[in-house]
């Protein structure tokens, strides 16, 4: 029966064995082992997920900025790139989120989007980056199909106001994040 410092160290990479040993780090409870993680990795690819690249940081973000959805990729996953003043960084938003935003801003909201639908490329790369954010695969920005679907804006609190008054079907809500996100916006607020 291995040890709890043996468990551990079989965690991490063999160049990070001493670290550990000496006291220097610990890996958290849960962390996935590196075949476990490569398990995944071969998972998503026989999915046909492509994977950020790179063994540096500058490379991983690199291929995720160019990861950027198209018009037609938006689309096929049901969203839509509005050329509108609320959406001047062209951003992709859920078909149904899009005509609430439209009525916002048509009664008196100057915010607009800085996010909208992200790819789970897009996701990770969030994560990676430190960025407060669901974990991918996880996420509302992930996904178009009502009640899912999320965009991120200026103006949270201008935006919240006017939707008070919004007559439609499907609700926007946001601030239920409170600081720690408060420009997010989807069907539940989270």
């Amino acid at each position: 029966m291995r040890t709890r410092q043996e468990a551990e160290q079989a965690r991490v990479d063999a160049a990070s064995d001493a670290i550990v040993v000496k006291g220097q780090a610990a890996v958290s409870s849960g962390a996935p082992s590196d075949a476990e993680v490569e398990q995944e990795i071969q998972q998503a690819e026989q999915a046909g997920i492509q994977l950020p690249s790179g063994n540096t940081t500058s490379s991983f973000l690199s291929s995720i900025a160019n990861a950027a959805v198209s018009a037609s990729q938006a689309e096929a996953v049901g969203a839509t790139i509005p050329l509108t003043s609320w959406n001047p960084l062209q951003k992709p938003i859920a078909d149904w989120i899009a005509p609430v935003l439209t009525w916002a801003a048509a009664h008196g909201w100057h915010g607009y989007v800085t996010s909208g639908y992200r790819t789970y490329q897009e996701q990770a790369a969030l994560n990676a980056a430190g960025d407060f954010s669901a974990p991918a695969g996880l996420s509302n920005h992930e996904t178009t199909a009502y009640p899912g679907g999320a965009v991120d804006v200026t103006d949270p609190s201008q935006l919240i106001q006017v939707l008070v008054g919004y007559p439609g079907p499907r609700k926007l809500i946001g601030g239920m994040l409170g600081p720690a996100d408060p420009e997010h916006f989807s069907a539940t607020g989270y």
